[in-house]
């Protein structure tokens, strides 16, 4: 698996391509909480918030683009490409594990990016944090039995929480995903020094395309 990752995560995939086997029968190419096909998008309205009033204060556009596809060990893997992410210094990669999980490879790491649960509030997965701005942690992703509607669609809701080296969470992630469509709001929160959390921005699904 290590080969595997660090294969994808540097782009020394020259030996793979798009509906290439790699060694007897089909590709296989999982049906799960994201609809993963080349040439599907997401667009989103995202509305940055002040900080220190909590009003918005500019609204941009983002978008989600599925952009390729590359079979390593009979699996299929989606690379995507998130436009307000500029940071990533390798390929970023989607896969539905199952009908109820959705893992991501980036950096050399393999984790589960969003998980349906049957257990509120409960710990599915841990992976290194790569952030700079705090001594290095690690992202916990937490899993929400209950629902939310947006826009008139049903949501399950996930939270990645980034923790840096003493443990404190200083930053979170809500990610709110309507199965078979993908995901319908991306929210991001900071920490507040006195305790608590403020609302650095929202994203709102505007527009998609999806096979």
């Amino acid at each position: 698996m290590k080969i595997l990752l660090l294969a994808v995560s540097i782009g020394l995939l020259s030996g793979c391509s798009k509906g290439s086997g790699g060694g007897g029968g089909l590709p296989q190419v999982s049906k799960g909480l994201m609809p993963l096909s080349v040439g599907n998008y997401w667009s989103y309205s995202k509305v940055d918030y002040d900080s220190a009033s909590g009003l918005p204060k500019d609204t941009v556009a983002d978008g989600i683009y599925i952009i390729s596809e590359v079979s390593v060990n009979n699996i299929i893997y989606f690379q995507q490409n998130q436009t307000s992410i500029t940071n990533i210094n390798a390929p970023s990669y989607f896969i539905n594990a199952d009908s109820n999980t959705l893992q991501k490879i980036d950096s050399a790491s393999q984790y589960t990016f969003f998980k349906r649960v049957t257990t509120d509030s409960s710990l599915q997965d841990t992976w290194t944090d790569t952030v700079t701005t705090h001594c290095k942690g690690h992202n916990l992703l937490v899993g929400f039995t209950d629902t939310l509607t947006i826009d008139g669609r049903s949501c399950l809701r996930n939270e990645v929480q980034v923790a840096d080296c003493t443990g404190a969470i200083f930053e979170k992630w809500e990610y709110y995903l309507k199965p078979g469509l993908g995901f319908i709001r991306i929210a991001h929160y900071k920490a507040i020094g006195s305790g608590g959390y403020w609302l650095h921005f929202v994203e709102d699904l505007t527009q998609y395309h999806t096979d």
